[in-house]
């Protein structure tokens, strides 16, 4: 479950795939991803942590769930850059404009209202937020179709932040969009 109660679909050899095709795309982006600090917004186990620590200097991961943080404990042992913090995604404990990335998979539709600005507070100027999420299309996994957000609607909601689209790409079910933050 995630923390809207809505029962997530999953197959597991889909989502290993989906896995694999996320981390591809990371590395593919990384030249959007090098920061002197930087967040893995909703981190869960730490799995795209394990390959952002390489192109931020400090990584802090972030996640609401005691669950989540004692995975990310096991998972990301040993990783010198990287933080673990519990916190909730719409406060988060990051001064204005300290962060160069905030990057977040599979939970722009899991979060609150306000969850963008947030992000546009911590983010410094021309910092990036990468969101890689589920398309608003049926799946044979992943969350209900109702409570998904297309393309058009994380652009829409993420420009009247000052947020511009740099990048679009498309990842099977998913899709990744790499936004700079403009100054006001």
């Amino acid at each position: 479950m995630d923390g809207g109660g809505n029962m997530h679909r999953h197959n597991f050899l889909e989502a290993r795939t989906v896995e694999k095709q996320f981390i591809d795309a990371i590395e593919e982006n990384a030249e959007y991803l090098r920061a002197a600090e930087g967040i893995d917004l909703g981190a869960g186990s730490g799995r795209f942590s394990n390959v952002l620590y390489k192109y931020i200097k400090n990584l802090y991961c972030v996640d609401a769930s005691d669950e989540a943080i004692a995975a990310m404990r096991i998972n990301l042992a040993g990783i010198r850059n990287v933080r673990i913090i519990k916190a909730a995604r719409d406060t988060l404990p990051f001064k204005d404009g300290s962060m160069g990335i905030v990057f977040a998979a599979n939970s722009f539709h899991d979060v609150p209202v306000g969850y963008e600005r947030e992000i546009s507070r911590v983010l410094n100027k021309n910092g990036k937020f990468v969101d890689l999420d589920w398309k608003k299309e049926d799946t044979p996994f992943g969350p209900p179709l109702p409570i998904r957000f297309s393309e058009d609607d994380v652009v829409s909601k993420l420009k009247k932040q000052n947020f511009r689209l740099i990048k679009e790409q498309d990842i099977g079910t998913h899709y990744m969009l790499i936004f700079s933050r403009e100054e006001n």
